[in-house]
């Protein structure tokens, strides 16, 4: 290294061997990062750990004394928080992994081939940052049509309202003068007629209008 700071990274680990956890914080600097850390190997000091601060990747052993990876596994997950989750050991067998990573581990390492555990890291923490991306796009189009929602049906309480106040009373008053003109006879219906013709020209004018809006 040429003395440079790393990229920081807030990296929970899960072992209960302290020398593989310097080992891997050894390959996580010669990888670029700057590790900022904490080593827990029981399920409530994992859980501990979790609600202490936000993590970037957890790194766990599949093996313990008290633990193991599975359920290390399980215990993130339950936080509903996306953290990429690598396993990182030196006693597990291929279908062993296998199931790990149908459970939701991202990728296993064997601790005789650290120098894999920077680019799985790298890819992690890429396809988390475009996991979360997704999410809050998603997020803001619903949030968009709610909004679109609300905004068309304001729109529809305010037609309904203008129908009733004023294309309403027109109809109301033109109605009135319609029935007036039937019990009205001779030259007196002209009058009538011609006001009520007036109202439906306004009616007419008014239903433009708002088909404009």
């Amino acid at each position: 290294m040429d003395g440079k700071m790393g990229k920081s990274l807030r990296v929970l680990i899960i072992d209960d061997s302290k020398d593989d956890t310097l080992l891997v914080l050894r390959e996580l600097k010669n990888s670029g990062y700057d590790p900022i850390f904490e080593r827990v190997d029981t399920a409530q000091d994992l859980i501990d750990a979790l609600k202490k601060q936000p993590w970037d990747i957890v790194i766990s052993d599949y093996v313990m004394p008290q633990f193991d990876g599975l359920s290390a596994l399980e215990l993130v997950q339950k936080t509903g928080r996306d953290l990429p989750f690598i396993i990182v050991s030196g006693k597990i067998g291929e279908d062993t992994a296998v199931k790990a990573m149908k459970n939701g581990a991202y990728d296993y390492i064997m601790k005789t081939n650290l120098t894999r555990l920077g680019p799985a890291i790298e890819r992690g923490l890429n396809e988390a940052c475009i996991r979360r991306e997704r999410k809050l796009a998603i997020e803001q189009a619903r949030t968009l049509s709610s909004r679109l929602l609300e905004v068309q049906e304001e729109e529809r309480r305010n037609i309904a309202r203008e129908l009733h106040d004023q294309i309403g009373q027109s109809l109301t008053a033109l109605k009135l003068m319609l029935t007036k003109a039937m019990h009205t006879t001779g030259s007196d219906t002209g009058p009538v007629l011609n006001e009520a013709q007036s109202v439906v020209s306004e009616l007419i004018q008014q239903v433009r209008e708002m088909a404009l809006k």
